[in-house]
């Protein structure tokens, strides 16, 4: 995974030049924090229960929504479990689901220093 980039700053950039305001990239970093913890859970649970429904659902929405922040390391962790979900093979999703706190620290750090609060 390290071959991938921890942020592409682009997505957000394109917010700001188009004339965004930086206060709204900084909500976008608070939905982050406050939206993916739960999801990371609900992945821990979904996988410890045997949901597919549940992994692929959580797995989809989370890469989404990663991408759209320029986390591409992170999303594709997500889509790499969302792919074995689908396909009914999890033999990489418990490793994958047990690094992603950690995908989720080097992210939020990525996101801070890119675009500091004022």
């Amino acid at each position: 995974m390290s071959e991938w980039p921890i942020l592409d700053p682009q997505p957000l950039r394109d917010l700001l030049d188009m004339g965004a305001e930086g206060e709204l990239v900084q909500e976008l970093i608070a939905l982050f924090q406050e939206d993916v913890p739960p999801r990371m859970q609900a992945l821990r649970e979904g996988l410890a229960s045997g949901n597919l429904q549940a992994l692929l659902m959580e797995s989809h929405q989370m890469k989404g929504a990663l991408s759209n922040l320029g986390l591409v390391r992170f999303a594709e962790m997500a889509g790499r479990i969302e792919i074995e979900a689908r396909a009914g093979n999890l033999e990489e999703a418990p490793a994958l689901i047990a690094s992603l706190p950690a995908a989720y620290d080097e992210a939020l750090q990525a996101l801070q220093q890119a675009f500091p609060a004022a």
